[in-house]
């Protein structure tokens, strides 16, 4: 056989086996994906049931996995007793020590599908397994534990999720939805990375703060208007238009001046929430000459501010097509 034709043969070879074990890996998949649709089918009014705090019959071990995913989609505004009857049926039933002995696998996935699986079982037992999982060496397994960790909503982790968002351990929009669901126990963590050297971890800081921060926190907002990154700024103008506060009008309209175009349409759209009616001359202006988006966002401002000079601008000549158009879109 020649060189040439012996390497053909390899190749072949190695080919074929590679597309067996792609085939079987997707069969495999495809098989445990079925499973996980048919527990869940099965265990749907079982959850129901738990949440209403109504006593539910046995649930075989293999389902309680899904239970526990079914119930976490269907209680995310429950709390209270409902949270500890739900948490105290998994420690009694067994999910939770099952889960728990997962986070011992070898396999990836299993790990995951534990650290997932923990943040639905209302269990803060699973708060240090958790933590110490944001140091997986699988990034599957850090991005479900700090997923679950935002879930189970204990304080004491905040500053955990925190550095794990600065050292980038996990994704900076999964970090930041955990702290989301924190509330405000987030709040003092937020404040001290909102001045981290990295620009993407200012911008989750300032973004989440916005959500869940209050008129005490402006100063970290009207501080990051005027940030070397754009992006940070545009959250910053997004976070005083939700939080408002008295120095958040002064702040906005010096970002309708900013050089990015986005900026000054999240400035425009925050000054419109806070009914800046001192800002109207220059939002009037922006809505007839800046690019696109500002342009839209100031007439649409202008309509929350006063309709009543929005439809006197629109009837000006040359107004645009922006302030036509909130204009048309009020009177619906």
């Amino acid at each position: 056989m020649s060189p040439l034709l012996a390497a053909s043969v390899c190749l072949a070879v190695v080919a074929v086996s590679l597309l067996t074990t792609l085939a079987f890996r997707h069969f495999i998949l495809a098989h445990r994906e079925q499973g996980e649709a048919e527990a869940e089918a099965r265990v749907r009014p079982l959850a129901i049931l738990l949440i209403e705090e109504e006593p539910l019959p046995p649930v075989a071990p293999e389902d309680q996995r899904a239970l526990a995913t079914v119930v976490g989609r269907y209680s995310r505004k429950v709390g209270g007793e409902t949270t500890e009857l739900i948490g105290a049926y998994f420690r009694d039933g067994g999910g939770l020590a099952a889960e728990l002995e997962g986070m011992k696998s070898r396999r990836a996935w299993r790990r995951a599908a534990a650290a997932y699986a923990l943040g639905d079982m209302a269990c803060p037992e699973a708060v240090p397994v958790l933590t110490a999982a944001l140091e997986d060496r699988n990034a599957e397994v850090r991005a479900a534990a700090v997923r679950s960790l935002g879930r189970l909503g204990d304080p004491a982790v905040a500053q955990t999720l925190a550095e794990s968002l600065v050292a980038q351990r996990v994704p900076r929009g999964m970090a930041g939805s955990a702290l989301l669901q924190m509330g405000r126990d987030a709040v003092p963590e937020l404040r001290r990375i909102a001045g981290h050297e990295d620009a993407g971890v200012r911008e989750v800081a300032v973004t989440v703060l916005g959500l869940v921060g209050d008129s005490g926190d402006e100063d970290v907002a009207v501080k990051a208007i005027g940030d070397p990154s754009a992006e940070v700024r545009a959250a910053a103008a997004q976070a005083l238009g939700r939080i408002g506060a008295m120095a958040a009008d002064a702040a906005l309209e010096a970002a309708l001046e900013d050089p990015a175009h986005f900026v000054r349409a999240e400035a425009a759209e925050a000054l419109g929430a806070i009914d800046a009616i001192d800002a109207l001359p220059r939002l009037v202006e922006i809505a007839r000459t800046d690019r696109f988006k500002p342009a839209r966002a100031a007439a649409r401002a202008i309509a929350a501010i006063d309709p009543e000079t929005l439809q006197a601008e629109a009837a000006k000549p040359g107004a645009g097509a922006h302030l036509h158009e909130a204009a048309d879109l009020l009177a619906l």
